[in-house]
């Protein structure tokens, strides 16, 4: 592995991408603010000599043309996301967010500065590519919908047309190293609901004269977990989820309504849709059998991330040369969302994962957690990683 970073000359970048990391982490923004953000990589790519421009509101994007080889024709397209979280941090990082009730818990400061480290080593090796290179930073992937389909509107695939997208996320569920790589389907359509349940508002001494809408709010989310249990072939996956409820105002009142909201994940869009149907059905007559009333408010999220069969073989000798084959591995199906799924939907490409997890030195936070961090000794990987793939498919 260190002997192929060597090859590559990544190391230099690496460098870099922690000075990166360490001012995007102090300065994190949430989705669709990221102003700053967006003003700093712009300033990093025009210092590198390029001419980068905004995207989506909040995003950036940049063309590299290589100057050898036989790609002419050939567009690769490189993502990258730059939103943090609504959330404190609270990991005691000599570089910790600044910015109250907002961090980089889910590593997105670590894919901005890669990628950012990458055009840097794409200007200083255009005589190593030919083709194109887009770079995307793209902003809101944490919510939905988010910045993905805004890029696709805006034409981020066109002028030049994009023949293949890559994409990486560092993992800190896989160990220190590993690249997760699978074809088929790899994060899940996330799908959210709100629902109202609806009675009739009483003394809580005297129920018989009201409706009472937690009861049916109880009643509903136990009947909904059957669309799992007894709806849903056994061998597919499908979550159901209520995430919150809200309801009353005193121990003795029995409330007019109850509002929740929740979630409905699937590795299909058919399957998400099954589903859905399900929900419509079983909210309305359980509620209606209660007598209270429901409305569902049903949002479809992000579609499944689906890597296409093609583009992970060509892949996997790639990235073997960068971590070797005994560190390329078949990851487990996550059911959180991503917004990369809108890219494959219209351009072959595949997203990958790259372990980050580090036993030894206590770095295993999970993701969306306020103590999350990362090993940033993987940075000289993952750059290596985008490298050996601009190589691989521009050369």
């Amino acid at each position: 592995m260190e002997n192929q970073r060597r090859m590559l000359a990544t190391d230099t970048y690496a460098v870099e991408a922690v000075e990166y990391r360490h001012h995007l982490h102090t300065h994190p923004e949430p989705s669709f603010e990221e102003h700053e953000t967006q003003r700093y990589i712009m300033e990093r790519l025009r210092g590198f000599g390029l001419e980068p421009r905004p995207i989506a509101e909040t995003g950036v994007t940049v063309t590299v043309s290589g100057t050898s080889g036989t790609a002419a024709g050939k567009v690769l397209l490189l993502r990258a996301d730059i939103d943090a979280l609504r959330l404190t941090e609270e990991t005691g990082l000599p570089f910790a967010s600044q910015n109250a009730g907002v961090m980089h818990a889910c590593g997105h400061d670590g894919h901005t500065a890669t990628l950012l480290a990458v055009a840097h080593w794409l200007v200083d090796h255009r005589d190593q590519f030919g083709g194109t290179v887009k770079l995307l930073f793209q902003p809101a992937e944490e919510v939905s919908p988010g910045g993905a389909e805004p890029c696709v509107k805006e034409g981020i695939l066109q002028n030049p047309d994009v023949t293949f997208v890559f994409g990486m996320h560092l993992w800190n569920p896989l160990p220190f190293g590993q690249v997760g790589l699978r074809a088929g389907p790899l994060l899940a359509e996330a799908d959210r609901f709100e629902l109202t349940v609806t009675g009739k508002g009483t003394h809580a001494a005297q129920p018989h004269l009201g409706a009472d809408p937690i009861v049916a709010a109880s009643h509903i989310i136990t009947a909904i977990q059957t669309i799992v249990s007894r709806e849903t072939n056994p061998l597919e996956s499908l979550v159901v989820t209520v995430g919150t409820i809200q309801g009353g105002s005193a121990f003795n009142i029995i409330p007019e309504s109850v509002h929740m909201t929740g979630t409905l994940r699937a590795l299909s869009p058919e399957a998400a849709e099954r589903a859905a149907d399900s929900l419509r059905r079983i909210v309305t007559l359980t509620a209606q059998a209660l007598g209270t009333t429901a409305e569902l408010d049903y949002e479809v999220g992000y579609p499944p991330v689906i890597n296409g069969v093609e583009s992970v073989a060509f892949l996997r000798p790639i990235l073997e040369q960068v971590v070797g084959a005994d560190n390329i591995v078949l990851p487990e199906i996550s059911m959180g969302g991503e917004d990369f799924a809108y890219y494959l939907q219209h351009v072959p490409g595949a997203f990958v994962l790259m372990g980050t997890r580090n036993e030894a030195k206590g770095l295993t936070a999970p993701h969306h957690n306020p103590t999350f961090t990362f090993d940033e000794d993987i940075f000289p990987i993952a750059i290596a990683v985008f490298v050996a793939v601009i190589r691989g498919y521009l050369s």
